[in-house]
């Protein structure tokens, strides 16, 4: 696929199909992500799939929890736990109004879609080792944002949330990953449902001279 299609078709797909995912498929995603660049080439992620009836579980298990109100635990609460600057605040707002008004009074299927995990058919889990500098959530993010592109380019569709990590203790039960682990991000990669509205919403991005400064002269 072009590159420019590859970026044109990068989206959060809230609702997946049932449609089987070729693990073939997932797994050549993956190795392609590993060209992703890390401090030192330190590598510092690693790479948990869940798929089949594992992925149902957690499914099942994350909804049950989420109905029993159970308060989220991620391994990452703390770097939640900040006051975010007025720059990034006033995004977050216009795209919950945007988001809002694009559903128009189907908020529901929104929220039925994140209790759900979205139906994600794949579901990947990355970590990085507790003991690790603050780079290496940024080699984390790279890392995923190259498997997501990956994955577009061969025709998935993905979802990065952080209703997926919300209940490590539910990731635990059904993969073998250890304590010293942080989980830091889950992605689903799947088939969109084009029936979903939901999968029609597209967020804007800030125009670029309000990010972007070039400098030539002293």
């Amino acid at each position: 696929m072009d590159f420019k299609d590859v970026l044109a078709s990068e989206h959060a797909t809230r609702k997946f199909t049932d449609q089987r995912v070729s693990e073939k498929t997932v797994i050549k995603v993956i190795e392609e992500a590993q060209r992703t660049p890390s401090l030192l080439n330190s590598q510092p992620w690693r790479i948990y799939v869940a798929e089949g009836e594992v992925a149902k579980a957690i499914r099942k298990d994350h909804e049950d929890k989420v109905l029993a109100h159970e308060e989220p635990h991620e391994d990452f609460a703390s770097l939640l736990k900040v006051e975010w600057d007025t720059f990034p605040s006033k995004n977050m707002a216009t795209m919950s109004e945007t988001l809002d008004y694009f559903l128009r009074g189907e908020s529901d299927d929104f929220d039925q879609a994140q209790i759900k995990l979205f139906n994600a058919p794949v579901i990947v889990f990355l970590t990085i080792p507790k003991k690790s500098p603050a780079w290496s959530i940024f080699d984390l993010g790279a890392f995923s944002q190259t498997l997501m592109l990956a994955a577009n380019n061969r025709g998935l569709s993905t979802m990065p949330a952080h209703a997926f990590v919300k209940y490590p203790d539910v990731i635990r039960k059904y993969l073998d990953i250890p304590e010293d682990e942080s989980i830091g991000i889950g992605i689903g990669l799947g088939y969109p449902n084009k029936k979903a509205a939901i999968n029609n919403y597209k967020s804007k991005r800030v125009p670029l001279d309000e990010v972007l400064k070039i400098k030539k002269d002293i």
